[in-house]
């Protein structure tokens, strides 16, 4: 008994601290920070910029979140939205398996971002050639969010890495504009709220799926950018504490 609540207890505390940490409660509020609306309305002016510059594609309107849709009490400064109206796009690797070779690009998986974090260990390789002709579909860039969507679905990983690489069709790769933190919306994916929606929202049996479509859907809690920060460097120091007690 003991062995086993050593081994769940950490993870527990992980998922309660990764809630309080979306829910507003991490960290305090400072009244001096830009509100979500308007931090909301700048990544909406930017998307329109983008999309008359024809850099990314005009999506349709996603439905305003029902008041099923939020469970708990956000501060006054934070503003509920969804993961399509924050991000500039959504986009997955190849839907085949492409050919392999010992060395080249690496062409990872979902469990590649199983921990939460990018892991290149065990990461198969494509050709140059091939990784340039996948990028016309999806170019992961420095920043970019990595989110399973295969087999595995609702991990979220920051690529905090300059090494070029590509995706299988199982990982999604969201791209941010400039108002939005990467790890606060990694941290917010991970969180038991998002993740039990990628659940609801994933499909299949043997081949499971959360479709870009739907993973696009998820509700979830945007801060101000600077609270985002400061909800991260937290979770920076509290986090590192449960792994040790494991």
């Amino acid at each position: 008994k003991t062995e086993a609540l050593n081994s769940t207890f950490p993870e527990a505390l992980k998922k309660s601290i990764l809630q309080e940490a979306v829910q507003g409660k991490l960290v305090p509020q400072d009244p001096s920070d830009e509100p979500a609306e308007a931090l909301l309305e700048r990544i909406r002016a930017e998307k329109q910029r983008l999309i008359k510059e024809g850099k990314i594609k005009k999506e349709k309107p996603l439905p305003e979140i029902a008041e099923d849709e939020v469970p708990f009490e956000i501060p006054e400064s934070w503003k509920w939205v969804r993961l399509g109206d924050i991000i500039l796009s959504a986009k997955d690797g190849p839907h085949f398996s492409p050919k392999y070779q010992p060395s080249g690009i690496p062409f990872i998986s979902t469990r590649n971002i199983s921990t939460g974090k990018l892991d290149f260990t065990g990461a198969k390789y494509i050709s140059e050639e091939l990784h340039q002709e996948l990028c016309k579909r999806c170019k992961p860039k420095q920043w970019d969010v990595l989110y399973s969507k295969g087999g595995t679905t609702g991990i979220a990983a920051v690529n905090d890495t300059d090494v070029d690489f590509n995706v299988w069709v199982h990982v999604a790769v969201l791209e941010l504009g400039d108002y939005l933190f990467p790890f606060y919306l990694a941290t917010a994916l991970n969180s038991p709220h998002c993740y039990d929606q990628s659940q609801k929202l994933t499909h299949g049996t043997s081949n499971r799926d959360l479709g870009l479509t739907r993973m696009i859907n998820i509700s979830l809690p945007l801060p101000p950018l600077a609270e985002q920060k400061r909800i991260v460097a937290k979770l920076e120091e509290l986090l590192p504490l449960c792994e040790r007690l494991k």
